[in-house]
């Protein structure tokens, strides 16, 4: 498999990621050495209170933020090189496009066309029809201590294919190809499915499930062919354009 990759993208947001989270707790410190040390007979007391609770909504922000990123970019692996590596062995028909296209994980290859939303939660998943949920976490909740919530992955996966499907319009008129929105977890959570809108899949089960599609729909050559001339060509001007 052929994975193009917008490494510089990775790169800032890695750097991002750093800036964020090293910020965001300095200004938590902060905060709570105000509350510690300032006491209520001081003549700026009522200031010096709000400052303390400004400095520990925006650092805890600061902290969101840096997590966020740290997770998808800094952190190794990156939910993208699982992701890849799930998909080792495949040739290089399969190709693997990460932030380099309108939808920010495709796969083109002989089964389709797929656009991936990336999870990388631990805690069990229902996903019934559109709306998917877990077992209540505070933590989770809040993504503290580096724990991701769900969100709305079905929302996120036929955007991002839509996206995607809109671009495909403009670029080449006169292909018509199906896109496929997946949603892919890193970590091998238990999963109950019930008619999920969107295929969730884990990393053991991704080949198996490609190989099902190709047999059940799979992709013409010559088609297969000219959407990777754009998607390489989408790729390279992207690439130019971070520079």
């Amino acid at each position: 498999m052929r994975v193009f990759i917008n490494e510089k993208k990775v790169r800032f947001r890695s750097r991002v990621a750093t800036i964020s989270s090293l910020f965001g707790l300095g200004v938590l410190l902060a905060g709570m050495i105000i509350t510690l040390t300032v006491k209520p007979d001081n003549p700026l007391y009522p200031f010096w209170v709000s400052a303390a609770l400004a400095a520990l909504l925006l650092g805890f922000l600061a902290a969101q933020i840096g997590n966020h990123n740290l997770r998808r970019f800094a952190r190794r692996p990156r939910m993208d090189e699982v992701l890849d590596r799930s998909l080792k062995g495949f040739d290089n028909r399969y190709e693997m496009y990460h932030w380099l296209l309108p939808a920010e994980h495709v796969l083109l290859g002989p089964a389709g066309v797929f656009v991936f939303v990336l999870r990388d939660t631990k805690a069990p998943v229902e996903a019934v029809g559109a709306k998917w949920k877990q077992p209540f976490n505070l933590f989770r909740a809040l993504g503290l201590f580096g724990q991701e919530g769900l969100g709305d992955p079905v929302a996120e996966a036929l955007a991002e294919a839509e996206r995607l499907r809109q671009w495909l319009e403009k670029v080449l008129p006169d292909v018509e190809v199906d896109i496929e929105p997946l949603v892919f977890f890193t970590n091998p959570v238990p999963i109950e499915k019930n008619d999920p809108v969107v295929p969730p899949v884990l990393p053991k089960e991704l080949k198996k499930y490609l190989r099902r599609r190709q047999k059940e729909q799979g992709l013409p050559e010559h088609i297969r062919r000219r959407l990777s001339e754009v998607f390489q060509k989408a790729a390279e001007m992207a690439k130019e354009q971070e520079k």
